[in-house]
């Protein structure tokens, strides 16, 4: 079982680097190691979400211990290593040791995306906070399960210091354990119409402007966006706890319906204040963001689930099959169909003849038949082998693309149970040894992936002469890679689609990166930065283009591979991108005096 979570966590949760909202985060802790110059980049000048934790000066401290990427992919492993540890704690709290080391297998397997397009999961591959803020909530809601109050508390305080957002589901959800409930709803509704009473500010409504910016960058943000896969998940994850709530022990039903309790409600929350309201408090909560305690919750009690359901006659049975087909499917129209027939199934069993309660575990035979072929048929036919670093082996890369989805491990770990049930140690031996030759077999390329540094000291040295020419704070648009701006010259980027992530956290960066996209209007359309369909954070312009916005004098600096003659600062050294291609400095605005 140990070897089972060790392999899935290598082929499901390997490094990533500095992707995603890593960029942002280390901006936020260069920004600490080099204010004169980072802290007027415009993402932190006006105003963003690093405010809202204490996150970026301990990241800023490792940094400066051991290099910036060395502490994000240090922290990184970390942080997974620490969340994996409170689901276990959190397990604990509710079952015995080996169903909880059955859920952690679960949770480490499956991918646990959450909202819209599968912006986020809960095991993240790059470093943010959002994993230490889970990990605390986890291990805060386990004490407070074992009426550990104290614990309960500091643990929350420090998950908020770290990420509120995250944090939150797992104080209403200690909330919820208690009649407590009640104080919260109307603590909850009266902010809210306290909201509501004042002006168009950032504590009151979106202005237009505002508001039509966040929506066309940030549409993940509004629940009416969400498409039929997005609710999959979410029903997956609501029948899974609700099966939890119909039959478990006290305490695991107590956390079902907490946890089901603070999804759902986010949800609500989520659609009423921000999607309807535009309330600008609620709408940055991103209460829908609670569906992470919800997906947690359900993978860690799922086995548990399937055992109790599998011990409960013909009806138990075909709850447990069509909430194990729900899993296999995990995100599609047939997941919702198996999902809402679990529900059907729990809420009818009881009330069947032995005749309707067999019929029912056969159509779920059937279901879970279907589930498997078309997980078996997708993974084979739709493999994403290509979308892999390449320079991962072909066997490896084919590996990670048909375990993703987690029904490999979890057959596994079926398997697994089955074997320990019939008392075979012969097969469990077997299966010991292949998950053993498995493991070892991932150790070379997982190594390789979790030490490989996209910016080396050799490179950063490289561009010493540029650091050196160009004054601090001056604007550097680098539009193949704004986090080369960042890392390596130690300078702001003028505009990137990286940095426009955050516009709801801030009117004025909003506006302002609005203003800037529209000065490159003549040669970069707008909706290249302040649109969700058309934006990428790496940026492949045009020579013409190039030389169109450097012509317009709006930044200091250009950098890039291409070549546009005479522009080039021939008195600084020469250096290469990470794929050895010329880079060229160009100076687009004559310092003033």
């Amino acid at each position: 079982m140990l070897l089972l979570c060790v392999a899935a966590w290598m082929l499901s949760h390997s490094y990533l680097g500095l992707f995603h909202d890593a960029g942002l985060y280390t901006l936020q802790a260069l920004a600490r190691l080099n204010p004169p110059s980072l802290t007027q980049d415009v993402f932190l000048q006006l105003g963003s979400q690093d405010r809202f934790t204490v996150f970026s000066p301990l990241y800023a401290g490792a940094g400066r211990w051991l290099g910036i990427e060395n502490a994000a992919a240090a922290l990184t492993f970390v942080l997974q290593m620490t969340l994996m540890a409170a689901a276990w704690t959190l397990a604990r709290a509710v079952m015995p040791a080996r169903m909880a080391l059955y859920g952690l297998a679960v949770f480490i397997a499956v991918p646990g995306d959450y909202g819209a397009d599968r912006i986020f999961t809960c095991v993240e591959q790059f470093l943010t906070p959002r994993m230490a803020a889970e990990a605390l909530a986890l291990a805060g809601l386990a004490a407070a399960l074992r009426t550990r109050i104290w614990l309960a508390v500091a643990l929350f305080a420090l998950a908020a210091l770290l990420h509120p957002l995250m944090a939150a589901p797992g104080i209403v959800a200690v909330f919820c354990l208690k009649p407590r409930a009640i104080t919260l709803v109307g603590g909850v509704a009266a902010l809210l119409a306290a909201t509501l009473m004042m002006p168009d500010t950032v504590w009151g409504r979106f202005d237009q402007a505002w508001l039509t910016l966040v929506m066309d960058r940030s549409p993940y943000l509004f629940i009416k966006n969400w498409q039929l896969d997005d609710w999959a998940r979410v029903a997956v994850a609501a029948a899974t706890l609700a099966a939890g709530v119909a039959a478990s022990s006290e305490r695991a039903r107590t956390l079902c319906m907490a946890a089901l309790a603070a999804m759902l409600g986010g949800i609500v929350l989520s659609f009423l204040a921000g999607d309807e309201l535009h309330l600008v408090l609620f709408t940055q909560l991103q209460s829908w963001r609670w569906q992470w305690l919800g997906t947690v919750t359900a993978a860690l009690l799922l086995p548990m689930m399937l055992s109790v359901y599998w011990r409960a006659g013909a009806g138990g049975r075909g709850t447990a099959l069509l909430l194990a087909s729900a899993w296999i499917f995990s995100s599609n129209v047939f997941a919702l169909v198996a999902a809402l027939a679990a529900l059907g199934s729990l809420a009818w069993s009881r009330r069947l003849k032995g005749s309707e309660a067999r019929l029912v575990f056969w159509g779920a035979c059937g279901m879970l038949a279907i589930a498997v072929v078309w997980r078996l048929a997708s993974n084979l036919q739709f493999t994403d082998a290509h979308y892999l670093d390449l320079g991962l082996a072909l066997w490896l890369r084919r590996a990670i693309s048909f375990a993703r989805d987690g029904t490999a491990a979890m057959a596994l770990l079926a398997l697994t149970w089955l074997l320990t049930r019939t008392s075979r140690r012969s097969g469990l031996i077997v299966l010991g040894l292949a998950m053993m030759v498995g493991t070892i077999a991932l150790l070379p390329p997982t190594w390789a992936t979790w030490t490989h540094r996209e910016f080396p000291p050799q490179r950063v040295a490289q561009l010493a002469a540029w650091r050196e020419h160009i004054p601090a704070g001056s604007t550097v648009f680098w539009p193949e890679s704004p986090l080369d701006a960042w890392i390596l010259l130690n300078r702001p980027s003028y505009l990137s689609v990286l940095q426009t992530s955050g516009l709801v956290f801030s009117r004025n960066t909003a506006v302002e990166l609005q203003r800037r996209a529209l000065a490159l209007a003549a040669f970069v359309p707008p909706q290249t930065f302040l649109d969700w369909r058309s934006g990428g954070t790496n940026l492949a312009l045009s020579s013409g283009q190039l030389r169109g916005v450097c012509g317009l004098a709006v930044f200091d600096y250009l950098v890039t591979s291409a070549d546009l003659g005479a522009l080039s600062l021939d008195a600084v050294s020469p250096a290469t991108s990470a794929a050895n291609r010329p880079l060229h400095l160009y100076r687009c605005a004559i310092p003033a005096g």
